[in-house]
């Protein structure tokens, strides 16, 4: 593995989480920061009613560590997860 590599990858399904990302991002940081290690937040939009999408968007918007991937349309958290 390289340096620019993560050693720890946090994957999460988002669904109706608006409210929610911005602190559920904030949390896994102040979490994930002090290990001292490489780590990826992974955000995955299972098609969401609501504006999810582009509060993960705003989320990794300037952050290499944090990304987004947004499904095309509703397939369940188990499957979220293995996207």
């Amino acid at each position: 593995m390289t340096d620019t590599q993560p050693m720890i990858s946090v994957v999460s399904p988002v669904y109706r989480g608006e409210a929610m990302v911005a602190t559920l991002v904030d949390r896994l940081r102040r979490t994930l920061d002090p290990l001292g290690e490489p780590y990826e937040i992974l955000l995955v939009e299972d098609c969401s009613p609501d504006r999810s999408w582009d509060e993960i968007v705003r989320a990794a918007r300037g952050s290499d560590n944090i990304r987004g991937i947004r499904l095309s349309r509703n397939f369940g958290q188990h499957y979220a997860i293995s996207a």
